[in-house]
């Protein structure tokens, strides 16, 4: 922002840095604009409930109306839309695309606003590296609070932490499927070995257990019929393990494609992670917190906020994994141990600490400063603020042949351009609109893998030319929300030429960075865009000099 660096300077870089591992930076502007925002003070179930899919919303009103789902789905369009929003308008629920806004609305409000701008950019890196997209269904109601409560508070802290929150929360757990995963037909489960041990108890207290544990067991099963009753056939989950989780979890979240994994640890660490699973919204969700709490504790299950741990189809067989042996008979302790391992293996903290070294200096980072991190990352368990510390103090951050040569992702280039700009804002669609034109449409990546974070995947002819419009309209005031006043970054004279303009403006909004404004006056000389005021007055000079600047190759590296 205008000002920073000599803010930066007059406090010393030690000092600044220390601030931004704190992250504790108050900022009016950025509580302000969230709080406009009601979901961010939700808990994560109830997001869920309130924001929920139309496929719910279908199933709730159909059940309503004493309609079959087959029923609904008949009725003409417009009456089936007058009904869903006859429902909506009931019992108070909100249409999923509110709930987009908001995390769209955040995201930026956060990454212009906020003066942490360390926690913000390693929050989208951890967001990045452990990716959940809007574009799955039954993800989408919770990636708000996945950013919010998983990666958001463990951004800075210790990386066991981060993959423990990543692997809990509902919208990873339903984004690679483990939700529904479940032990094979037959497998004895962890229910099964509790009960089991419960029902061997001696003398009076034994045959009581039994009589009660056969009832238990009776009665949950004529629950879940019940439960799958309304259910569509096309949307009942299959008994089975699925090995979605545990392939990402090794091959991109923790050890690495390369990390001396097999097939055989992919499948042992799914059937680990049976059972891990999500608490339903609604009403199902009241009585199953209640049942859990009266008596599923004994059989193994646990339920946390949204999360729910179903002892009865978690794989409780005996297992290896990376050549340590698992006992039979576990039950959610075997999921964290995995994470416990996984987290601490070397090729965890190799393959982490080549990710750091991409996204902060260089596409082909030096193989010094990948080992100098990865050892950082082994001695402290994985201590983000002690790597963002080797990281500031390493020879290869300074070195000439790395600064300046990472390209700004679309998200990165408007946000550093408001901020560049100081200019007034106000989350808008036509911002988010421009980030999508540019290439990145927020939270929409649908691979696990994140947005590729290399000047390959973002530079082309197209996208260059929709950078080059993105700053020309910005710098006109031509983009909904963001209003500039150029007098905030120049309080001088307007210049009376495009290139003294040019040269009043590069150092302002690059400091210290060598621009070729002899190749951009060119450029910035061209007859201005139709959708503008008009020609090349004194009045327009400023607007078309920052526009290209903006614009230019050097501003569009970090």
């Amino acid at each position: 922002r205008p000002g920073d660096v000599d803010r930066v300077v007059a406090l010393g870089l030690e000092r600044w840095l220390d601030q931004q591992l704190h992250a504790e930076l108050p900022s009016r502007d950025l509580d302000a604009a969230l709080a406009t925002l009601p979901a961010l003070a939700m808990s994560t179930t109830e997001i869920a409930q309130t924001y929920p899919n139309p496929g719910r919303v279908l199933r709730l009103a159909a059940r309503e109306q004493g309609l079959s789902l087959e029923g609904i789905q008949q009725l003409p369009e417009p009456e089936r839309r007058r009904m869903l929003r006859a429902y909506r308008d009931r019992h108070g629920l909100e249409p999923p695309r509110a709930l987009v806004a908001q995390l769209l609305a955040q995201k930026l409000a956060r990454a212009v606003y906020s003066p942490n701008q360390l926690h913000e950019v390693l929050t989208d890196f951890w967001f990045n590296h452990f990716n959940v997209s809007l574009e799955d269904n039954q993800a989408r109601p919770y990636v708000l609070a996945y950013e919010r409560d998983a990666i958001r508070p463990h951004a800075r802290g210790a990386f066991r932490a981060l993959l423990g929150a990543t692997a809990r929360h509902p919208a990873m757990l339903h984004y690679l499927d483990n939700a529904q995963s479940t032990a094979p037909s037959g497998a004895r489960t962890t229910m099964d070995a509790r009960l089991d041990a419960f029902e061997q108890q001696p003398g009076l207290r034994g045959r009581i257990a039994r009589r009660r544990i056969a009832e238990g067991r009776r009665r949950m099963k004529q629950e879940q019929a019940r439960a799958m009753e309304q259910v569509p056939e096309a949307l009942r989950p299959r008994r089975g393990v699925n090995e979605n989780y545990a392939r990402e979890l090794l091959e991109l979240h923790t050890l690495g494609v390369d990390g001396g994994y097999t097939q055989h640890d992919v499948e042992a660490v799914a059937r680990a992670f049976t059972g891990w699973s999500v608490v339903p919204p609604g009403e199902r969700a009241d009585r199953l917190r209640a049942r859990v709490e009266r008596e599923g504790h004994r059989a193994g299950f646990v339920l946390e906020d949204a999360f729910l741990f179903r002892a009865d189809v978690h794989d409780a067989g005996a297992k290896t994994l990376l050549g340590e042996p698992f006992a039979e008979g576990g039950g959610l302790e075997e999921g964290e141990r995995v994470l416990d391992l996984v987290a601490a293996h070397p090729a965890t903290a190799r393959h982490l600490a080549r990710k750091l070294a991409i996204r902060f200096v260089s596409d082909d980072p030096p193989a010094a400063l990948v080992d100098t991190l990865a050892t950082v990352f082994a001695e402290t368990g994985g201590d983000v603020p002690a790597l963002m510390r080797a990281l500031a103090y390493a020879p290869a951050f300074w070195e000439a042949a790395h600064t300046q040569r990472k390209v700004k992702s679309p998200f990165e280039l408007a946000v550093s351009a408001v901020r560049a700009l100081g200019a007034d804002f106000r989350p808008s669609r036509a911002l988010i609109e421009w980030i999508d034109r540019m290439g990145q449409p927020l939270y929409r990546y649908a691979a696990p893998t994140g947005f590729p974070d290399a000047a390959a995947h973002w530079i082309n002819a197209g996208a260059l030319l929709h950078r080059m419009q993105f700053a020309l309209a910005l710098a006109d005031n031509r983009v909904d929300g963001v209003q500039v006043d150029l007098d905030v970054i120049d309080e001088s004279h307007e210049p009376e030429s495009m290139a003294a303009a040019l040269a009043a403006y590069a150092p302002l909004l690059m400091p210290e960075q060598d621009v070729d404004l002899g190749a951009l006056l060119p450029l910035a000389s061209e007859p201005a865009p139709p959708a503008t005021t008009g020609g090349h007055d004194a009045a327009r000079i400023p607007a078309q000099a920052v526009g290209t600047l903006l614009g230019s190759p050097a501003f569009q590296r970090r």
